[in-house]
């Protein structure tokens, strides 16, 4: 608590976390916080963020709020998601207020993140607490296609322009000819070049998973594998810090965490991928296991997959006999 200036009253009420929040319900609760006690709801700025919220005509934020903004609470929630959803504000006042409370938010998701990876039963919770992190810290949502505003000089209008023409992951500003990147921002050469300059020395993992022949009616084994696939390209020169990490955060389906680890590229440099076997406990409600790879600085990089683990006698419900499927993979890469 003390190492993150955390006050007491937020650790309170994150003392409160049930372990089932979804991402809406943190940033609620992140609104709620002491941290934020200096922002103030002006009647003059009312009109603005009930269109933030509610507007058939304009781009509003992702998890709308009932009703019109009436309290503090609520314009923290609107800034917070406007910021996120690369929302326009064309008002000074508010514009400071949203820098301020993403400069608090930043050390209060990081701490939450924290906090709940020292428990067990919040699967979910955990997952969305690494994920609203890394997007205060991006300033994007986990799965915006503005990934392009990330890379060094490209703001939120070139972002714009690369969305617009289709360039919304890395895979493809990458695949893009450096002229074609040029025409489409309306810049000068080599600034394509140094685009995807930048997007080629960004880290690319892949998540292998198999199970291994030690099972039983309980208990199954994994063999987790993560690759950094372009690790000898990475010896030279690297987009992220040297602190950047991948946070390894597995669950089942009774929202119990079965893994969780950080995991620097520093490690993976060194030989290109990282292994672990795990033990997989049998879950009450299925054999559904969910597999995440969390980068802690970028959005775009996660990989988020669905894997159903063997066991030595299927399950039933009631006269049916469930058979394993086998692996369900979505990646957020492309």
């Amino acid at each position: 608590m003390a190492w993150y200036y955390i006050a007491f009253d937020t650790v309170k009420q994150f003392f409160t976390i049930k372990g089932t929040e979804t991402l809406n319900e943190l940033i609620t609760m992140i609104s709620n916080c002491t941290e934020f006690l200096d922002v103030k709801l002006r009647t003059n700025e009312k009109k603005i963020l009930n269109t933030l919220n509610k507007d058939k005509d304009k781009i509003t934020i992702r998890f709308p709020m009932e009703g019109k903004i009436k309290t503090r609470e609520m314009k923290i929630n609107c800034l917070i998601q406007a910021q996120l959803g690369c929302i326009p504000i064309q008002d000074f006042t508010l514009t400071q207020d949203t820098g301020r409370i993403f400069r608090n938010g930043l050390r209060v998701t990081r701490w939450l993140s924290d906090f709940l990876a020292s428990c067990r039963n919040n699967f979910s919770a955990l997952l969305n607490s690494l994920i609203l992190a890394k997007c205060f810290r991006c300033k994007l949502w986990e799965n915006s296609l503005h990934v392009s505003k990330q890379l060094e000089k490209i703001g939120v209008s070139l972002s714009n322009a690369m969305v617009n023409a289709g360039l919304t992951s890395f895979k493809k500003i990458e695949d893009t000819n450096a002229r074609e990147l040029e025409l489409i921002l309306n810049r000068h050469p080599p600034f394509g070049n140094q685009i995807k300059e930048s997007v080629l020395h960004l880290p690319k993992y892949e998540l292998d998973i198999e199970q291994l022949p030690k099972y039983s009616d309980t208990l199954a084994e994994i063999l987790v594998t993560i690759k950094l696939t372009n690790y000898e390209q990475l010896q030279t020169k690297r987009t992220a810090t040297d602190f950047h990490y991948v946070t390894l955060v597995i669950g089942d389906a009774d929202n119990q965490v079965i893994f969780n680890q950080k995991i620097l590229d520093s490690v993976l440099l060194k030989t290109g991928n990282w292994m672990k076997k795990i033990e997989v406990k049998r879950a009450l409600k299925s054999e559904d296991i969910s597999i995440n790879l969390i980068s802690s600085d970028y959005v775009g990089l996660d990989i988020q997959q669905a894997y159903t683990a063997f066991y030595l006698t299927p399950k039933t419900v009631g006269s049916k006999v469930v058979t394993n499927q086998k692996l369900k993979a979505e990646s957020s890469l492309d």
